[in-house]
């Protein structure tokens, strides 16, 4: 045996004789994760960073795999079967259990698109993939996280697709190099946090789903196992260690936000937290490790994967059916009713599947019922997609409610967003009437996609023919950046340069969530701050500067399109709640009891926006018109929804495509020559 293999085995040697040995200090940890999680999610507002309760998760479970294979291996017991099998015990059966419950409490009150949507990330889950499904759904007309209620999969997910590398490297590792064991779970970790920061920036949705994101926080507890590091000496140096761990975790928990760049780098601060505190516990337990073996937290901790898997699509649930977030009281006892469903599934599911002599099933008839209840929640995901949410479930009156939200733009797809290379090359698609010289152009957000069909039929009234230069998520003002989307500055840039190559375009029509823009906040069933907009001038990103930005921007844009008809369509009503959904609630349960906006809420929302346009109206040298849409829509008590029998909404704040053919005159005034320059 070679020096190199002595000395990795005596580095080896103290974390797997530990291995079995019970710690409840890690108990501790899990209970200190999951709870950020779960107040988190309650609303609990000083939590703001309490999402990396997942990230501490991710590195608890790397040290604890990881010392167990580590020790097989040590002893000559390692078995890769054996390995899944465990796997299978301690995730399957409790997270089944869930799911089943999922369903059938959402039979009762989703909608038929969201239980569709329901079904198809129940497929995703049994396979152990939600974690792709939900980045690949996370596109900006997709519901909010709010309706998903098996969000919270996707970190299961992570970790599985995880394990079903990492044993099998390490085995490899173990019996042909092995003295590169520890140098290879380093640079591992390094690629991948070093990847995790370029994503973040450059496409911060998959860097959140994705595993190889995140597999860099599951190896610093692998590292961690291998017992490379010598343990501490005095409880002294423990102590502060300890505490220093907790101190990031905490600090991470009550500083973060959801609006910063994530994971990327931020996540180190709450991974090397709970590192040194899994490292402080290696002696004993004391100090910061000693408060978390308290008997509360242990025995939180021991629930800790139940509690995490029950605590969201119950808030989930309750959210749908109240169409708000809880607060005070509501808090407390979702928490309670959370906490006994957690001991529940921990004491009658997931202890008794632990033990496989406990229920007898063999290790052979354990991988087949996975593999029967993994095509059982395939073919059930299948037949809700293909018959569309299982629709009979509901009224007729509160089906054709909630169809509503399929009555979309049928050419978003194809036309919305068109990239930075097709508007370079004019491939964009075109509106109104085929045969017509090109004499105008739709610009604009998600909003301008939803009335594309209604600009159309008013284009095609007219004998008009346009281009559809609309990109949903970015705002159309020249020269500014929005932190969620980084890539708007470029395409408005290319949608101008489009604009200019085509003097022959005289009318412009320019359709935007305005508001969203001007005070970074997003109003109605899923309400949102923190989208901040910046230019060259900005010094420190915050809602009055949306403000500057915003003016600065439009002064850009109109500036670029000086010389040619410019109408602005602002005030479109915000809802309040989602209306399909709203509507068909209110048909089955009388709730909401009104779902329209009261004018008065519509009116403090655009307040501030009118101001704006008159001031942009007074200063600008362009001239320009603003048309406001919400006059047609409002009367003096409320904001409506349906008109005619049409619902004229295809969420809380998206006009349907019906929605916007029937305002088909209101858009066919920006074909009308403006009186008095366009002001």
């Amino acid at each position: 045996m070679s020096h190199s293999d002595q000395q990795l085995r005596a580095n080896l040697a103290p974390a797997a004789m530990k291995s079995t040995a019970y710690r409840p200090d890690i108990d501790g940890l899990r209970a200190l994760a999951v709870l950020s999680v779960v107040l988190y999610h309650a609303g609990v507002g000083v939590l703001k960073g309490g999402f990396v309760g997942v990230d501490i998760f991710f590195v608890i479970s790397g040290y604890l795999i990881s010392n167990i294979i580590f020790h097989e291996l040590e002893a000559g017991k390692f078995s890769i079967g054996r390995f899944y099998e465990r796997r299978i015990r301690r995730i399957q059966p409790a997270l089944l259990v869930m799911v089943v419950f999922t369903i059938v409490m959402c039979a009762v009150i989703y909608v038929p698109i969201d239980f569709k949507l329901l079904a198809q990330s129940v497929g995703a889950t049994v396979v152990f993939s939600s974690n792709i499904y939900f980045y690949l759904k996370s596109g900006y007309f997709d519901p909010s996280a709010e309706s998903k209620p098996l969000l919270h999969t996707w970190s299961l997910a992570v970790e599985e697709q995880y394990y079903l590398f990492f044993p099998i490297l390490v085995l490899l590792l173990w019996r042909h190099a092995r003295r590169h064991l520890v140098s290879v779970l380093m640079a591992l970790a390094v690629v991948s946090f070093v990847f995790s920061i370029w994503q973040a920036r450059a496409a911060s949705n998959a860097a959140f789903y994705l595993p190889f994101d995140r597999i860099w926080e599951l190896l610093i507890g692998a590292l961690l196992a291998t017992g490379a590091i010598p343990p501490l000496r005095t409880s002294g140096v423990r102590t502060l260690v300890g505490f220093v761990g907790l101190g990031a975790m905490m600090a991470a928990i009550l500083l973060f936000s959801p609006h910063d760049v994530f994971p990327g780098e931020r996540a180190l601060l709450p991974c090397l937290g709970a590192a040194l505190l899994i490292y402080a516990g290696q002696g004993g337990a004391a100090g910061a490790n000693g408060w978390l073996s308290t008997r509360p937290m242990v025995w939180t901790g021991k629930i800790s994967y139940s509690l995490y898997l029950w605590h969201w699509p119950i808030i989930v649930a309750a959210q749908y059916l109240l169409f708000r977030k809880l607060h005070g009281w509501e808090i407390v006892l979702y928490m309670a009713l959370v906490y006994c469903l957690a001991w529940a599934s921990w004491k009658w599911v997931e202890q008794p599947w632990r033990d496989a002599k406990t229920l007898g099933f063999s290790r052979r008839q354990v991988f087949g019922l996975t593999g029967a209840v993994t095509a059982v929640g395939v073919g059930f995901a299948l037949v809700v997609h293909l018959t569309g949410g299982i629709p009979g479930r509901f009224s007729p009156q509160a089906r054709a409610y909630a169809a509503t939200a399929l009555d979309t733009n049928p050419a978003r797809n194809a036309c919305d967003s068109p990239s930075r290379t097709r508007l370079d090359s004019d491939d964009v698609c075109s509106l109104g009437a085929p045969a017509a010289p090109l004499s105008f152009a739709l610009i604009g957000d998600s909003f301008g996609d939803a009335v594309a069909p209604g600009v159309d039929q008013a284009a095609k009234d007219a004998g008009r023919r346009g281009l559809v230069l609309t990109h949903s998520g970015c705002f159309p003002l020249a020269g500014v950046q929005q932190t969620d989307n980084l890539s708007c500055n470029g395409v408005m840039n290319a949608t101008l340069g489009l604009m200019e190559r085509h003097p022959e375009i005289r009318d412009v029509i320019i359709v935007a969530r305005w508001t969203s823009a001007f005070l970074g906040t997003r109003f109605g069933q899923f309400e949102q701050s923190g989208w901040f907009l910046k230019d060259d001038e900005t010094r420190q990103l915050g809602y009055d500067e949306n403000r500057n930005a915003f003016e600065r921007g439009m002064v850009r844009t109109l500036h670029a399109l000086d010389g040619r008809n410019i109408t602005i369509f602002a005030y479109i009503p915000e809802q309040r709640y989602d209306v399909p959904r709203a509507m068909a609630m209110h048909s089955l349960f009388g709730r909401p009891q009104q779902v329209d906006l009261l004018h008065s809420d519509h009116e403090k929302r655009q307040l501030d926006m009118r101001g704006a346009f008159k001031k942009l109206a007074q200063a600008s040298p362009t001239p320009f018109r603003v048309i406001d849409v919400g006059a047609s829509l409002c009367d003096a008590q409320s904001c409506g929804v349906i008109r005619d029998g049409v619902v004229l909404y295809a969420d809380d704040n998206h006009l349907s495509r019906s929605g916007g053919i029937a305002l088909k005159s209101l858009w066919s005034r920006a074909f009308e020559p403006a009186a008095g320059g366009a002001r």
